[in-house]
């Protein structure tokens, strides 16, 4: 697994069973991670760079780390 911290830029996976409606486009979407949640391992919360779900992007979302794939800069 890449070793996340608060403030890596990343990209969402494509993943063939999303438990999301079809509407909701996340593959290939980038964010930065807000925060490495502690209290449940390999979750993050993320803040996604535009606005895919229908959330306000200002507000952190969970994430599996495993669901992100980290971008070099």
């Amino acid at each position: 697994m890449v070793d996340f911290k608060a403030g890596d830029r990343f990209r969402i996976k494509d993943r063939p069973d999303w438990p999301m409606p079809s509407g909701y486009k996340l593959a290939g979407v980038e964010g930065t991670i807000f925060e490495i949640n502690d209290e449940i391992p390999g979750y993050s919360w993320v803040l996604l760079d535009k606005d895919v779900t229908g959330i306000d992007i200002k507000v952190p979302l969970g994430f599996r780390l495993d669901a992100l794939e980290k971008i070099r800069l």
